[in-house]
């Protein structure tokens, strides 16, 4: 709580100097070096690493903006290097340990340790914007930008460690057309910021004390406790990332940037489909447009789109982290997705089905069921698979 004060502070001195003291030009250096001085609270290297990725993907926006021989193999090597990285970053402890683990069997081998490689704070969120700056300039999508501009795009504080991931147009126009936000503005940025703290610091890090214990030892407590600690671990989740994700839409907007949502009532959804839809919205809209649509859903077959649905899940769920939880909560929910389109293709065959499905009867069966499918997944945030089988066990029996 102690950071989380000084942070508070400095919020505040900032947002002075922003609004009162510097010339409306001045803005955006101010809130690019504000953000590069937040980052370096963390860790200097990361300000040089970050620089060096903006340096080069702003210089290779230039060059496919100016000419057009090569353009496409400049995109390629770019795509490449962002990629490369984040993958190299974020799945080489993995690999790594693979290969000592299968080297474990054979006695003469000498033992081999890796450095452990830590991963940039942010560094997911930065690499999908970049990304997404270079293939929107390759498509002659967004305007041009200053260098100071694009680096406050990819670098702003408010959305630095958790998103939302904001696509560069909206957010550039807001850079060149600001204005000080009004009283109604600024409430509403405080009250989220305030909504925000309470989601995170005060419910979901209590529910994280009593819940995930209690989910370890699934014995020491009567069944109908247990479901009800299943469905906490669910909640917990959502209110520890949407709070953040609150607190990152007030402080934005104290300084004059209205950000995307990144969450809209998931757990109220009739089904899978709906509710990734409103879960995490930015990362899960930016899979879509630049991993699903590109590979399986122009012109595709039905096979295909299946595919593409199923292995779309996968990579969002590889993207938080590359581990056998992750990987199996990725398989889980999209063999639910694939089901859930089946059920749609019945839907279109037979009107008889489709007719039952509308019935006012059926939506909160359907908010029930989905939110149960998706609880029981999200214990694999928490457990390893011996305790989740150990919780299961216990609610069923």
């Amino acid at each position: 709580m102690e950071n989380l004060f000084l942070y508070l502070v400095s919020l505040c001195l900032g947002i002075f100097i922003y609004w009162f003291i510097l010339p409306s030009q001045w803005r955006s250096l101010f809130l690019f070096l504000m953000s590069l001085l937040f980052i370096s609270l963390f860790n200097l290297k990361y300000v040089l690493y970050f620089l060096l990725h903006m340096v080069l993907v702003y210089s290779a926006g230039l060059y496919i903006d100016k000419v057009e021989q090569k353009k496409r193999l400049i995109l390629t090597l770019t795509l490449l290097w962002l990629i490369g990285n984040l993958c190299f970053f974020k799945y080489s402890d993995l690999f790594f340990s693979a290969i000592v683990e299968s080297g474990s069997g054979f006695s003469w081998m000498p033992k081999i340790t890796f450095p452990a490689l830590l991963l940039p704070l942010g560094m997911s969120y930065i690499i999908f914007r970049l990304i997404h700056f270079v293939v929107e300039v390759y498509k002659k999508k967004i305007p041009r930008s200053s260098f100071i501009d694009f680096g406050l795009y990819v670098l702003f504080f408010p959305t630095f460690l958790a998103g939302p991931v904001e696509r560069f147009k909206p957010f550039h126009t807001q850079t060149i057309e600001m204005k000080a936000p009004d009283l109604s503005s600024i409430n509403q940025g405080l009250f989220r910021i305030i909504l925000g703290v309470a989601k995170k610091f005060i419910v979901a890090d209590t529910l994280a004390r009593w819940i995930i214990p209690a989910l370890h030892t699934p014995e020491s407590h009567p069944r109908f406790l247990v479901l009800l600690f299943v469905y906490g671990a669910a909640i917990r989740i959502y209110l520890d990332f949407s709070g953040y994700t609150d607190m990152a839409l007030g402080v934005s907007r104290l300084f004059g940037y209205k950000i995307m949502e990144n969450f809209n009532r998931p757990f109220f959804q009739r089904n899978v489909a709906q509710f990734w839809r409103n879960w995490h919205i930015s990362v899960y809209s930016w899979i879509r447009d630049y991993f699903f649509f590109p590979f399986f859903g122009y012109r595709a077959s039905t096979l295909k789109i299946y595919l593409g649905i199923f292995m779309t899940m996968v990579l969002f769920m590889l993207w938080h982290k590359g581990n056998l939880n992750f990987l199996l909560l990725g398989i889980y929910h999209g063999l639910g997705l694939v089901v859930w389109q089946l059920f749609q293709e019945m839907k279109r065959k037979y009107p008889s089905i489709r007719k039952w499905s509308l019935r006012p009867v059926f939506k909160p069966i359907a908010i029930f069921f989905t939110f149960n499918f998706v609880s029981v997944s999200f214990l694999l945030f928490y457990l390893d698979l011996p305790h989740l089988y150990a919780v299961l066990i216990r609610i069923l029996k």
